[in-house]
């Protein structure tokens, strides 16, 4: 297991809520901080949640607004927020996916990205 540290060494913080480069057409999406953690062959590892998007879900036709948990290099985030929009808001539940992240990170085969917010929401959206 890799040792992971929750961290405060950088400028975003859990309850922030930031505008980023968006896709087309999803002018108001944003960003919100889930959790901020530091390890020592990634550095400092951004959890976030991306509301106002729209991907297609598994079933067919219908479309999924928000992705609940994505980890992200630090340096992608500085890449991607355009502004901070407001600090403290409530954390959304991320539990479930971030175990999911951990599993596979912890067995060594669970990365982060490295690409901008708006390239990893396309990336989901071939997945579905």
């Amino acid at each position: 297991m890799t040792e992971i540290e929750e961290t405060n060494s950088t400028a975003f913080r859990p309850g922030q809520v930031w505008a980023y480069q968006t896709r087309p057409g999803e002018d108001s999406s944003t960003v919100t901080i889930l959790r901020v953690e530091e390890a020592p062959k990634l550095g400092v590892i951004v959890h976030v949640a991306v509301e106002g998007v729209r991907v297609p879900s598994p079933t067919p036709g219908q479309f999924v607004t928000r992705l609940a948990h994505l980890p992200f290099a630090e340096a992608a985030i500085e890449r991607s927020v355009t502004r901070k929009l407001r600090d403290g808001a409530p954390v959304p539940p991320f539990d479930e996916g971030y175990q999911q992240w951990r599993a596979a990170f912890d067995a060594g085969s669970g990365g982060i990205f490295t690409i901008t917010i708006a390239e990893a929401v396309d990336v989901v959206s071939q997945v579905h």
